[in-house]
């Protein structure tokens, strides 16, 4: 273990499916990539480590509307949990779930995709939504005195 102090730069599900265009999308979402693309370049002036992190869900996730014969947005108690059903989004090996065409990924110290589980949701870039399930972010960045 790294004992002196680091940092890292975590870009966090900058996927197709969450810009304009996608099945999930955030207004403005693809408008942040020049600068996360300024910041990956001189990256290594600022950051000890740069992390990428993607949704990256199988077909018939338990977060998808469809997989309830629901309408998108609906709500629904899952595990005794309130939750929102969203549209199909972020597909592992779709097109959605890629990041964004313009992001430069290739000084990538770690990908990390989560939601990768059928039946667990992730909103976090640290744990899946049971809140006990780590995604390895924890542990990369403690491994290495982040």
């Amino acid at each position: 273990m790294n004992n002196s102090k680091s940092s890292a730069f975590v870009v966090v599900d900058l996927q197709v499916d969450f810009c304009p265009g996608g099945a999930l999308a955030v207004s403005g979402g693809d408008e942040i990539v020049i600068g996360i693309n300024s910041l990956v370049s001189e990256g290594a002036v600022f950051f000890d480590k740069i992390v990428f992190t993607a949704d990256w869900h199988p077909e018939g996730h338990i977060s998808f509307a469809s997989s309830h014969n629901l309408e998108a947005f609906s709500r629904k108690v899952v595990d005794s949990n309130i939750v929102t059903l969203w549209p199909d989004h972020c597909v592992e090996g779709s097109e959605g779930s890629c990041f964004h065409s313009t992001l430069k990924t290739e000084k990538a110290d770690l990908i990390i995709r989560k939601g990768r589980s059928i039946k667990l949701d992730s909103y976090s870039a640290f744990f899946e939504n049971d809140g006990k399930t780590p995604t390895c972010l924890k542990g990369y960045l403690t491994d290495h005195g982040i």
